[in-house]
Order: structure tokens, then sequence, then C-alpha cells
């Protein structure tokens, strides 16, 4: 008797609890130099914004860390139940966002207000890249 199986190749996807770990960590670390350059160096961090001027406050920098992990953690899962490439690929695609990010930090008011930022931005990349890559 011949037995018919249908074998899927079941792909493998970063667990939620690691995407929600990474994009705690990623904010953590984010609050960590965020408070390095405000509180310790006494830098400004503010950009210009049209006529006015922003003020990167430690909830924005929470908040939008939180968002940019749990948005790549998203994409992610969504693309590795597609494609057997999806991690290359989306690395590929977060270091690019990461690169691009760094136009940002371009609008802040003084050079080390700049420097700060930039390092917040390749704080983030960083976690959330190596974070939902590793096995």
């Amino acid at each position: 008797m011949t037995t018919v199986t249908n074998e899927t190749a079941r792909r493998s996807q970063v667990r939620w609890g690691r995407v929600v770990t990474v994009a705690a960590i990623a904010a953590g670390t984010a609050t960590v130099v965020w408070l390095l350059w405000t509180q310790v160096g006494g830098v400004d961090l503010e950009v210009k914004s049209g006529a006015s001027t922003q003020q990167i406050t430690i909830g924005s920098v929470i908040v939008s860390s939180l968002v940019i992990a749990m948005i790549g953690g998203v994409l992610l899962r969504w693309w590795q139940g597609r494609s057997e490439r999806a991690t290359r690929r989306w690395t590929m695609l977060a270091v690019g966002i990461a690169v691009l990010s760094l136009i940002t930090p371009t609008s802040a008011l003084t050079v080390a207000a700049g420097l700060g930022l930039v390092s917040l931005h390749v704080v983030v990349a960083v976690v959330v890249i190596v974070g939902l890559r590793r096995r």
C-alpha cells in the first residue's frame, strides 16, 4: 500500500515573544542613550521643524523605538511565512531603512545634537536587526 503525503515545508518564523522582547530592549537602550546625551552630557536634542524647533523628548524616543521594532517584527514574521529567503531580504531592507533614517539627524540644531540623534538611530537599528535575526 502506498501512502501519499502532502508535506509542506514549515517555514520558521520569529516568535512574538522575541519581537516584544526586542522592542522592549530597543526602547530601553534608546532611553539609556538619550539619558547619556541629555542628562549626563547636557546636550539639547533639538531639530528644525519648519520655522520652529522641536525637542526630542524621552517619550518620543521610547514610543518611536517601540513602534519601529514592532513594525519590523511584524514585517519579518509576515515575510517569513511567505518566502524561504525572508530573513535575508528583511535584513537588507532594514539596513537600507536604517541608513536612510540617518538623513533626519541632519536637521539637528547643533553638531552634538546631530551626533546624539545619529547614535539613537544606530542603537535602535542594531538592536532590532540583530535581535530579530538571531535564532
